[in-house]
């Protein structure tokens, strides 16, 4: 069964599924450069920039189609004992969809670290980007309206999610569990639920992290926000 939403979220066709929601629109992230995003250095060389799979769900009915799904699906690459945890791409941004290395975001703009929403791979855990100030030297900085990330474990199925993403996202609020957790470690198989508060934009949303696998890791994040 867990096959059905990974292969549907990263863009295989299933006629079933199909019926029940509008895929639009859609891109894989990937190819060349330097470690923010794309290809990273360490002492052994170059590794490849994580797969990212960027998909948006719109639910068929109408009465439920005021609110979307933002669908992210990262594949990281194996990396050796000898790497360096500052280079691996960790932190997403709900914004631009890049994720970026705690190396890139402290030897460029601040405002890439503003942008970060949470850290996914780091630690095997996950945590709000505005929270890490050991590893994220701009996230206390002046200027600073990141967003604050809340993350609760959470017992839903695999139908249920799919459901949640593809025909009733609404409902990632709906069952919010409540939390005060910045961070939660994970295993393979765990469901997150979080909320994201953004006070420069006076919202709230909601949405969802599935840790696929550990080896290869792979994590699926997904983002209820108003369809307009």
């Amino acid at each position: 069964m867990a096959s059905i939403l990974v292969a549907t979220l990263a863009g295989c066709e299933d006629n079933a599924f199909q019926r029940d929601h509008r895929s639009v629109g859609g891109k894989t992230i990937g190819g060349d450069g330097f470690d923010g995003p794309n290809y990273f250095e360490n002492s052994n060389g170059t590794y490849p920039y994580p797969k990212i799979i960027e998909r948006e769900y719109i639910p068929s009915y109408d009465l439920f189609a005021n609110t979307k799904c933002l669908t992210w699906r990262i594949e990281w690459p194996a990396y050796d004992g000898s790497y360096d945890i500052n280079q691996i791409p960790t932190v997403l941004s709900r914004h631009t969809g890049v994720l970026n290395s705690f190396n890139f975001l402290n030897n460029n703009s601040a405002q890439n670290t503003y942008n970060g929403t949470f850290s996914l791979y780091f630690e095997n855990k996950v945590a709000s980007a505005n929270t890490m100030w050991n590893e994220l030297e701009h996230s206390f900085g002046a200027g600073n309206n990141m967003e604050g990330i809340y993350f609760a474990h959470s017992e839903q199925t695999l139908d249920n999610i799919k459901d949640w993403v593809t025909k009733r996202p609404s409902l990632f609020e709906s069952y919010w569990p409540g939390s005060s957790d910045n961070e939660l470690a994970y295993q393979e198989g765990d469901f997150i639920q979080f909320r994201l508060d953004n006070a420069l934009a006076g919202e709230q949303l909601y949405g969802g992290i599935r840790i696929v696998s550990m080896t290869p890791r792979i994590i699926e994040v997904y983002l209820a926000v108003p369809n307009i």
